[in-house]
C-alpha cells in the first residue's frame, strides 16, 4: 500500500517528464555509469584460419574486385551484437588479393596496418612508395595517407588488416575519400587529374634504405610523409625482426609475454602510430608466461608455432595463422605448446589509453600475489 501517494505520484511525473525532456534520472542508471570494472562487452575469441581460409578462395573466385575494390571477411566479436569490429577499438579482417588485381587509391582517418600472412606479388602502394611484401611483414598506412593496394605476383595473396575504425567512429571523425589526383607534367592546363592509381615516386626499398639502419637515422630529408605525425617508415620486414627476437634466445625475457618488441618510429623511439602499438614476441619452447590484465585491448595472429592463451579461465587454442583476441581488463596467459620457437604478432589501442591518462596494468606472480606493473 502507497503510504505517500502525493511523493508517488510527484515521482511518477518526474519520470514522464524526464523522457519528454530527453533526460535520464541518475539514481535509475546509477549502476549503468559507475561500474567497477570495465564493462567488456567484447568477448575473448579465436577465428580459426583452417575453417576461414576456404571460404576466402570461394571469395576470391565469386566476388570480382571490382564490385568490392577490397575482399575481405572481417571479423566480428560476437559479444559486440553483431558489429564489424574485433574489439571496441578495432577492426580486423583477413583480405585476398588474386594476381593482377588491384585496389583503387583511398585514404581515410582511421589509421590501418596490414600484416602479410600467404602468397607472394603482394604490395601496398603509400604515398608514392611501392611496398612489396614478404610473410611477416608489417605494412603501415597511417591516417591520411594515400595508398592503394595490388598483386602483380603468379599467387593469391592474403594478410590481416588492423585498423583503428571503433574508435575513430566513437569519436565521429570517421572520413574516407577517393578522389585522388596528381600533377601532370604533360597536361597543359596545370590543373591537378584525377588517378585510380598512384604513380610511383619513390625508389624500391625507400623505407629501409632511410631507417632500415637501427641507431641512425638520416638529417638531409624530411620525416613528415603525408598530413599527419607518425613514422616514416612504412614497412618493418619480418626477417629482421625474427631475426632480433632469435638474438636474446636465452635472455630471461618478460614473464608476462617472454621475448617481445615493439615496432618504433626510428625518429622517436615511440610507438608507429599515435593511437595503436604493434608487436612480435616470440614463445619458447614449453614457455608458460604469467598471467596479466590491462585495460588496452590486444589482437594477436599466430606466425609461427602452437599453443594456447588462457584467458579468464577460458582456453584459447591457436596455430598457424590464426587470430584472437584478448580485451581490455581480462587476465591472461599463453603457453608454448611446442618443442619450438612459437611468434606471436600483435595489435593493441595501448598508445590511446596512455595518452588519455586510462592505462594500468596488473600482473600476477607465481605464488597468485596480485601486483601493479602500471598506472
Amino acid at each position: 500500500m502507497d503510504t505517500n501517494p502525493t511523493a508517488s505520484h510527484a515521482r511518477a511525473l518526474l519520470k514522464e517528464d524526464a523522457k519528454a525532456l530527453n533526460l535520464v534520472e541518475f539514481w535509475e542508471q546509477r549502476a549503468d555509469v559507475e561500474l567497477l570494472k570495465p564493462r567488456n562487452r567484447a568477448k575473448a575469441y579465436r577465428w580459426k584460419w583452417t575453417d576461414i581460409e576456404p571460404r576466402l578462395r570461394v571469395a576470391a573466385k565469386t566476388v570480382p574486385i571490382e564490385e568490392c575494390e577490397r575482399r575481405a571477411l572481417v571479423f566480428a566479436n560476437p559479444g559486440l551484437e553483431g558489429k564489424p569490429y574485433i574489439t571496441n577499438t578495432l577492426f580486423a579482417a583477413y583480405s585476398l588479393y588474386n594476381p593482377g588485381e588491384r585496389a583503387p587509391v583511398h585514404r581515410h582517418t582511421p589509421s590501418a596496418s596490414r600484416f602479410v600472412l600467404d602468397g607472394d606479388g603482394g604490395f601496398t602502394v603509400v604515398e608514392g612508395e611501392k611496398l612489396r611484401m614478404s610473410r611477416g611483414d608489417l605494412i603501415l598506412t597511417p591516417t591520411g595517407t594515400w595508398h592503394d593496394h595490388g598483386n602483380d605476383g603468379e599467387q593469391a595473396v592474403i594478410w590481416v588488416d588492423v585498423l583503428n575504425v571503433p574508435l575513430v567512429e566513437s569519436l565521429n571523425a570517421t572520413q574516407f575519400e577517393f578522389d585522388y589526383t596528381e600533377q601532370d607534367d604533360h597536361s597543359n592546363t596545370g590543373q591537378p587529374i584525377s588517378k585510380k592509381l598512384q604513380t610511383i615516386r619513390q625508389p624500391d626499398d625507400h623505407s629501409q634504405k632511410l631507417y632500415g639502419t637501427s641507431g641512425i637515422t638520416p638529417l638531409f630529408v624530411s620525416h613528415r610523409r603525408g598530413p599527419t605525425q607518425h613514422s616514416p617508415m612504412f614497412v618493418y620486414r619480418w626477417s629482421d625482426t625474427r631475426s632480433a627476437l632469435e638474438g636474446l634466445q636465452d635472455y630471461e625475457g618478460s614473464p608476462y609475454d617472454g621475448i617481445i618488441f615493439e615496432y618504433t618510429d626510428p625518429t622517436t623511439g615511440g610507438p608507429v602510430m599515435p593511437t595503436m602499438s604493434f608487436r612480435s614476441q616470440m614463445l619458447r619452447p614449453g614457455e608458460h608466461t604469467q598471467a596479466h590484465r590491462k585495460t588496452a585491448s590486444n589482437v594477436y595472429c599466430v606466425l609461427e608455432g602452437e599453443g594456447y592463451t588462457e584467458v579468464e579461465g577460458t582456453r584459447l587454442e591457436w596455430k598457424r595463422n590464426d587470430v584472437f583476441t584478448v580485451p581490455g581488463w581480462l587476465w591472461h596467459q599463453h603457453k608454448n605448446t611446442t618443442g619450438s620457437n612459437a611468434f606471436l604478432y600483435s595489435v593493441t589501442d595501448e598508445p590511446t589509453m596512455r595518452k588519455l591518462d586510462l592505462f594500468r596494468e596488473e600482473g600476477r606472480s607465481a605464488d597468485g600475489k596480485v601486483q601493479l606493473l602500471a598506472a
